[in-house]
C-alpha cells in the first residue's frame, strides 16, 4: 500500500486501473478529489485503499455503483481495508499488445483476439432470445403482487403539496388546494422559516 499522498500515475500503477477510470470514479463521488490541481496532483493517502475496495465490490462482488456508494458511506476504515485486501486476488487488467506500426484494422483484430471466447454452451445460451425483463413500475408492481390475491379495493392516488421550509423541514398538505389556499400556506411556510432561523425578532 502507498503510505504517502499518491499521484494519479501511482494509483493507476498500484491498482491496475486506467487513469481515466480513476478520474471517472472521482467525478462520481466514489473517490476523494485530489488535494492539488494540475499534472502533479496528489491524492489523500487512503485513496488507494478506497480504490481497491471499489474494485473488489465491483469486480468480485458484482455490486452496482449505487450500492458501492451506499456501502462506502457507512463502511469503517477497517471494512474498507478488508475490501481492499481482497483486490489482490483479482487479476490486473492488461492492455493488449499491439504493434504501433499496424493499421487500425489490426488493432481491432488484436482487441478481439484478446477477449476470451466462452465455451460453446455459454455462447449458445447467450445467443438464445431472452424474455424482456420488467423494469421500473412494472417490476415493482410484479414484485408486490407475487403470491397475493387481487385487492378488493383499488388504491387511489392522492394529491400532495410539499412546501420546503428549511433543508430539513417541509410543510406537507394532502388534497387539492385553490390558488388562495396555496398562497396562504406558502406565507405560513415563510413565517415558520423565519421563526426556525431566528429572524422573527
Amino acid at each position: 500500500m502507498l503510505t504517502t499522498e499518491p499521484s494519479l500515475a501511482d494509483l493507476a500503477a498500484a491498482s491496475g486501473l486506467e487513469p481515466r477510470t480513476i478520474r471517472s470514479w472521482v467525478a462520481q463521488g466514489l473517490l476523494p478529489p485530489p488535494l492539488t490541481r494540475g499534472p502533479a496532483a496528489r491524492y489523500p493517502a487512503d485513496t488507494l485503499s478506497r480504490l481497491l475496495a471499489i474494485r473488489t465490490m465491483r469486480d468480485a462482488l458484482g455490486m452496482s455503483f449505487t450500492d458501492i456508494r451506499k456501502e462506502l458511506l457507512v463502511a469503517s476504515p477497517e471494512q474498507i481495508a478488508a475490501y481492499a485486501s481482497r483486490a489482490e486476488t483479482l487479476a490486473k487488467p492488461s492492455p493488449p499488445t499491439v504493434n504501433p506500426a499496424s493499421s487500425a484494422l489490426d488493432y481491432i483484430a488484436n482487441l478481439r483476439a484478446s477477449v476470451p471466447k466462452p465455451p460453446p454452451s455459454v455462447a449458445a445460451e447467450a445467443a438464445a432470445p431472452r424474455p424482456r425483463a420488467a423494469t421500473g413500475l412494472e417490476a415493482l408492481e410484479h414484485r408486490l403482487g407475487q403470491g397475493r390475491p387481487e385487492p378488493a379495493r383499488k388504491a387511489r392516488a392522492e394529491e400532495w403539496l410539499r412546501i420546503p421550509v428549511t433543508p430539513d423541514v417541509e410543510l406537507t398538505v394532502r388534497g387539492p388546494l385553490d390558488a388562495e389556499q396555496r398562497t396562504r400556506l406558502e406565507r405560513c411556510a415563510d413565517l415558520i422559516r423565519d421563526i426556525l432561523l431566528g429572524r422573527d425578532r
